[in-house]
């Protein structure tokens, strides 16, 4: 049977970005181009309504023999740090490499590794890590930050998402965490934390991160723009001690009391 061919959609308009970023949380984005005045997005299935009435938004007719294209032709381990690595099942490791190794596969749900939020979360999550007890991941997408934590031995790991798709990866990547369909009111609370999402999401979701992070241990936050960075902080009410960006997108991250 030959699979479905992606659906391919051109994005314009001063919030174009932004639609993007969207995307990539709530749908199956199978790639995304940007050019000079539009982006092209392709998806899995139909655009679903987006929450930015300024985007104008055209299909692009696509030859139904793309689909005959797996996409896995090309992939490549993703060297995320010097000892960091994250790579889907059907790519090698590398010879000689003994870092921490992710393997995740892509295309299920957000965050396996290719997007700029991803990568500089995971640079972050790197550079502060300090063995928390308990862990939570929200808005867990693909769940390759809480695989991140599983990895480093963190014994006692939970994760949430508003979309089922997002769970059920999450839950298959990871089965021995608690993995909840839902906000970060869903979650226990935990001693380290860390949270990819759009600029506007992680604001509104911070009140309950905040009551559920013990500050204890690290706290880092990822997707968002550098005009974002400042308002984010305020709310968190620490000072920055580690901050990355990868492309379009900054990381920051927050020690907890432990040393």
């Amino acid at each position: 049977m030959t699979p479905a061919a992606p659906r391919v959609y051109e994005l314009r308009g001063a919030d174009a970005a932004a639609a993007l970023d969207w995307l990539h949380v709530h749908a199956d984005v199978h790639g995304a181009l940007e050019g000079d005045d539009a982006l092209t997005v392709w998806l899995a299935t139909q655009l679903p309504p987006l929450p930015f009435p300024a985007v104008v938004v055209r299909e692009i007719a696509v030859d139904p023999q793309a689909a005959t294209i797996t996409g896995l032709e090309a992939d490549r381990p993703i060297l995320v740090a010097a000892d960091l690595l994250v790579r889907p099942p059907w790519v090698a490791r590398p010879a000689g490499f003994a870092g921490v190794e992710l393997v995740v596969p892509r295309g299920g749900a957000f965050g396996s590794g290719e997007h700029g939020s991803t990568q500089a979360a995971l640079r972050c999550l790197h550079a502060l890590w300090d063995a928390p007890p308990t862990f939570a991941d929200v808005g867990a997408g693909s769940g390759i930050l809480a695989l991140y934590a599983h990895a480093r031995g963190c014994p006692r790991i939970a994760a949430c998402d508003i979309e089922e798709s997002a769970v059920m990866a999450t839950r298959e990547l990871l089965p021995q965490a608690d993995v909840f369909l839902g906000g970060a009111e869903t979650l226990p609370a935990v001693h380290g934390m860390v949270a990819n999402m759009t600029g506007s999401e992680l604001r509104a979701a911070m009140p309950a991160m905040l009551a559920r992070w013990q500050r204890r241990h690290a706290l880092v936050l990822s997707g968002l723009r550098a005009h974002e960075v400042d308002a984010v902080g305020a709310m968190v009410g620490a000072p920055v001690a580690y901050r990355v960006t990868v492309g379009d997108f900054t990381s920051v991250g927050y020690r907890g009391g432990a040393r």
